[in-house]
C-alpha cells in the first residue's frame, strides 16, 4: 500500500476558489485572451456542454456515424466503438504516488482513491473503469464506487484494439499475459485464468475488436494462431493464422506463406465458413460487400464471406503496406504504407490518400469517431492534419508535432509547438504561447488540461471575450489527466 504524501508534497495546496495559484511573474505573462481565427462567444460551462453535445450528436447522425456509448445490457452493440462526447468528471492520476483524484468540471474534488500503484507507467479510462499500471501491478479502479482490484502483472502501456475505443488492454511487455477491461460494463478478462496457453506470445498492440468491444481477436505468435477473447463467452476460441478482423459474428484470419495468403472465415465457435487464396495481405475489414483485404503491395481485394471467391477492386498507392486498422465506426480502414496513408471504405474504394503522412501515435488504432489526426513524415516543417474519415477532406492543417491529443470525435486536437501548444479544429488555429504543456483534451473538445509552471490547470478553449477569465486549478504538476462520464 502506498504511503501518503510527505511533508513537502503540496498535493492539497489549492486556492479555495480553485483558481490557478501563480506567482506575480506568471500572471504578468498571462494572455488577456486566446488568439483564434473565429469569434466565439463565451458560453456558460453547463449550458455550453448541453448545446455542444446536442450539436455533435446531430452532426454525427447526419453523417451516419453515431458517437455511441454502450450502456446496460452486455448483449447490446451500439454500432459504434467510439466513446461519447459528454463528460462530468476529471480523473487525475498522480505520477508519483498513483493516487487517483476525482474532480467535477469546476475543479471541486469529489473523491480520492489509493490505486496501490506507485510511479505508474500508464493509465486509461472509459466511463467509470480506470486502469493504472506500473512494472509490477495492474490496478482496475471503479471511480464511481471507489473499489480497486489488483492483478499481479506489470504493464508499460495500455492499448485499445483496432475497431473499438471501449475496451482497454494492459499487456505484459513479453506478451504472455494481459488484463482486458470493457469500460461501459466494467467486465474484465485476465488471460492467465481465462486462456492459459503454454508458450503464448500475444500481440495485443495489433489486436482487433468488434465495435462494441465485447469481442477481441489477438494473434498468438508463440503458437502461430489467433485467440478470440469474448466478454460474453466462458472460454476462448482458437483459429489458425494471424488476426485480421472480427465482428459480432465472424472471425477473419490470414496465413501468409511467401507471396501468397490463405484467408479464412470462421464463426466464433471456430467452425470454418469459407477460405480464399490471395497475394500476401496486411489488413482486412468485414463489410456488407464482403471481406475487404489490402495486400502487401497495396492491391485492394474483396473476398466473399460465404464461398471465398475473390475479386480485384483497386489499389492504394502508398508504397509497401505496413499495417491497417479499422476505425471505431467499423466503416473505414486506415492503411499505412511506406510512403503515406490511405483511407479505404466498405466498398474497397480509396476515399483519400495522404502522401508522406501517417496517423499520430503510430502503432495505435485511430479512436476518433469522425476524424483522424496525421503527421508529416517527410522533411521540412512538421505539420499535423485532421482528416474527415467519411469523405477524406482535410478539416484543418497546422504546424506542430506530437504528442497530439484529441477529443472523442477526433476533430479537435492539440499539437505541440516550441513555446506552448495550438488547438486546431474546423474553425482554425487557437494559439497558446504561455509555454504550457498540453496534457489532454476534453471529450467535447471545449477544454484542455495543461501544465503551467508548477500547476496542472484546466483551460476553456471554446473562445472567450472575458480578459479576466482564469484557468481552473487542478493541483500540482505531475498528474495525468483524463476526462470521463461517470
Amino acid at each position: 500500500m502506498p504511503s501518503g504524501p510527505n511533508l513537502f508534497d503540496d498535493e492539497d495546496g489549492r486556492e479555495p476558489d480553485h483558481r490557478a495559484s501563480f506567482s506575480e511573474s506568471d500572471r504578468a505573462h498571462e494572455p488577456s485572451a486566446p488568439t483564434h481565427s473565429s469569434n466565439r462567444r463565451s458560453p456558460n460551462y453547463l449550458i455550453r456542454r448541453a448545446v455542444v453535445v446536442g450539436g455533435v450528436v446531430a452532426v454525427l447522425a447526419t453523417a451516419s456515424i453515431v458517437v455511441g456509448r454502450l450502456m446496460g445490457s452486455d448483449d447490446v452493440d451500439t454500432g459504434s466503438g467510439a466513446v461519447g462526447a459528454d463528460w462530468n468528471r476529471l480523473v487525475l492520476v498522480d505520477d508519483r504516488t498513483g493516487r487517483v483524484i476525482v474532480d467535477d468540471p469546476e475543479g471541486e474534488e469529489i473523491s480520492r482513491i489509493e490505486s496501490g500503484v506507485r510511479t505508474p507507467n500508464a493509465s486509461a479510462i472509459v466511463d467509470s473503469a480506470l486502469i493504472v499500471a506500473n512494472d509490477d501491478v495492474v490496478a482496475v479502479v471503479d471511480v464511481g464506487n471507489e473499489t480497486v482490484d489488483e492483478y499481479d502483472l506489470g504493464a508499460q502501456d495500455i492499448v485499445n484494439p483496432a475497431g473499438s475505443a471501449l475496451v482497454m488492454i494492459a499487456p505484459r511487455p513479453d506478451g504472455v499475459r494481459a488484463v482486458l477491461v470493457h469500460g461501459p460494463s466494467g467486465d474484465r478478462i485476465d488471460t492467465d485464468s481465462f486462456a492459459p496457453v503454454v508458450g503464448a506470445r500475444y500481440d495485443f498492440a495489433a489486436s482487433r475488436s468488434s465495435t462494441s468491444g465485447r469481442d477481441v481477436l489477438v494473434t498468438d505468435a508463440g503458437n502461430f494462431q489467433s485467440v478470440l477473447f469474448s466478454f460474453d463467452r466462458d472460454e476462448p476460441s482458437f483459429f489458425p493464422g494471424l488476426a485480421l478482423a472480427v465482428n459480432t459474428d465472424l472471425v477473419i484470419t490470414a496465413q501468409n506463406v511467401g507471396n501468397n495468403a490463405t484467408v479464412s472465415v470462421f464463426d466464433h465457435d471456430g467452425e470454418q465458413i469459407a477460405t480464399g487464396r490471395t497475394p500476401s495481405v496486411r489488413a482486412g475489414m468485414i463489410a456488407d460487400s464482403g471481406i475487404v483485404l489490402v495486400t502487401v503491395e497495396g492491391d485492394l481485394i474483396v473476398m466473399s464471406a460465404s464461398d471465398g471467391e475473390v475479386s480485384e477492386a483497386g489499389r492504394a498507392d502508398i508504397g509497401t503496406v505496413e499495417s491497417g486498422d479499422v476505425t471505431t465506426s467499423g466503416e473505414r480502414l486506415v492503411v499505412t504504407g511506406a510512403s503515406g496513408t490511405a483511407i479505404v471504405d466498405t466498398s474497397a474504394e480509396v476515399v483519400t490518400t495522404l502522401d508522406e503522412q501517417r496517423p499520430t501515435d503510430s502503432g495505435r488504432a485511430p479512436s476518433g469517431s469522425t476524424c483522424m489526426s496525421a503527421v508529416t513524415t517527410g522533411g521540412g516543417e512538421p505539420r499535423v492534419s485532421l482528416v474527415d474519415l467519411t469523405d477524406g477532406t482535410v478539416v484543418v492543417e497546422a504546424a506542430g508535432g506530437e504528442p497530439v491529443f484529441t477529443d472523442a470525435s477526433g476533430c479537435t486536437a492539440t499539437t505541440s509547438t516550441a513555446d506552448g501548444f495550438d488547438v486546431i479544429d474546423a474553425d482554425g488555429v487557437q494559439q497558446n504561447r504561455m509555454g504550457d504543456t498540453a496534457l489532454a483534451v476534453s471529450l467535447d473538445g471545449i477544454s484542455v488540461a495543461a501544465e503551467r509552471s508548477t500547476r496542472v490547470i484546466l483551460l476553456d478553449v471554446g473562445g472567450t471575450d472575458d480578459a479576466e477569465q482564469e484557468p481552473v486549478d487542478l493541483g500540482p504538476r505531475g498528474r495525468t489527466v483524463h476526462f470521463t462520464q461517470s
